[in-house]
């Protein structure tokens, strides 16, 4: 279908959906924002591009951040501004330039690896500043902690070769990685060298690869989230209820938040949050498990909604998707939980983003059995 974002109202909405489909992770909306609005401010119309305009034989690649989405301590602050950040938010259009020169192509379009307040804007912000497209669509449907959670992981293409690009300027190309673990310990590994994030170009696929793994229309869905948010904070109506009334899904649990533990390891943030109120279910008590993006959650210490499916988190009233960075203790919430995708729901999706690979003795069920 594709979309054009001409106002600041469109770049809203389509990063309040993206949020939206973060999950709790996928970036700080806020940021998301800052990239796309001096676009529109000077007047560039944003395309994003149906992916049924992509030929079997262009180029795509998929520009992204890694690294934690923790806050920065006052002493990583002190240690990662003692050198200029002159390629802030120019990483990822260096990425995409020198992977071209890198490989002797050019790239048709870009491609969001996942959907975010952040990681998607980013890929937007990157394909207007090098001249071409975004496409209307992205690898995860959602957001992602790992590299290995994507179609084009699930489907056994290549992350190589990649360009990894921080803030400060320091530029790599990775021309072979043995595996996804590898090649994500390498980006993570170079996001903690720079104390914070790394700019990253990878998954140079051609056309007719890329038409096997895109999921289709997920911006677009984005945006239309986002528009009912914000329509439901003028008018005044639950916005949890109209997201599942026109999208699908379930309100799951409305509460107030009591509890939040988090620590940032391994480049992750890790945390759970505590909610205690009521919901689809009996239960007074829910727990949401996250590695940046939210993954397992408890009803009353049982078992209930895991990724592959969408569990997120809204301010009650406002709609405003909150992520695991900025929820706190007293926020008024509202949890939504929708189907993931179908491909993550397969033997092989469940692999990487079923209970067990993070972690817990829980086989996967199906939101719609259990709710």
């Amino acid at each position: 279908m594709g979309l054009t974002l001409k106002t600041r109202a469109d770049v809203e909405d389509l990063t309040t959906g993206c949020t939206f489909f973060g999950t709790g992770g996928g970036g700080d909306k806020q940021l998301g924002l800052n990239m796309l609005y001096p676009h529109i401010d000077a007047g560039t119309r944003i395309q994003i591009v149906d992916v049924g305009t992509i030929k079997d034989d262009d180029w795509l690649a998929c520009p992204y951040y890694s690294g934690t989405i923790a806050p920065p301590t006052s002493e990583i602050e002190a240690v990662r501004t003692r050198f200029p950040w002159d390629f802030f938010e120019k990483e990822l259009a260096e990425g995409l330039a020198a992977l071209e020169a890198h490989m002797g192509v050019n790239f048709a379009a870009a491609v969001p690896f996942e959907l975010g307040g952040v990681n998607t804007p980013a890929p937007i912000d990157a394909a207007v500043k090098h001249g071409i497209p975004c496409v209307d669509g992205d690898y995860s449907g959602r957001a992602v902690p790992e590299i290995c959670q994507n179609t084009v992981c699930v489907k056994g293409y290549s992350m190589a070769p990649m360009a990894l690009i921080d803030w400060y300027g320091n530029k790599s190309i990775v021309e072979h990685v043995v595996n996804y673990e590898m090649g994500e310990r390498i980006s993570k590994a170079l996001s903690e060298v720079a104390w914070g994030r790394l700019g990253n170009v990878a998954f140079p696929v051609k056309g007719k690869d890329f038409h096997r793994a895109i999921i289709p229309g997920t911006l677009s869905k984005s945006y239309r989230v986002g528009r009912i948010i914000r329509e439901s904070r003028e008018s005044g109506d639950d916005p949890a209820a109209r997201i599942v009334e026109s999208v699908g899904g379930w309100v799951l649990f409305r509460g107030e938040v009591v509890e939040r533990t988090w620590e940032n390891r391994e480049g992750y943030m890790w945390g759970e949050t505590v909610i205690k109120g009521s919901g689809v279910k009996p239960g007074m008590k829910m727990k949401v498990w996250f590695k940046n993006e939210n993954h397992v959650t408890w009803l009353d210490d049982k078992p209930w909604i895991t990724s592959p499916d969408i569990i997120e988190i809204i301010d009650s009233k406002t709609g405003e998707p909150i992520t695991n960075t900025d929820i706190k203790e007293g926020d008024k919430v509202s949890v939504v939980g929708m189907k993931g995708e179908p491909v993550f729901r397969t033997e092989e999706g469940l692999k990487v983003l079923g209970p067990r690979h993070f972690g817990f003795d829980l086989d996967y069920k199906p939101i719609e059995k259990l709710v």
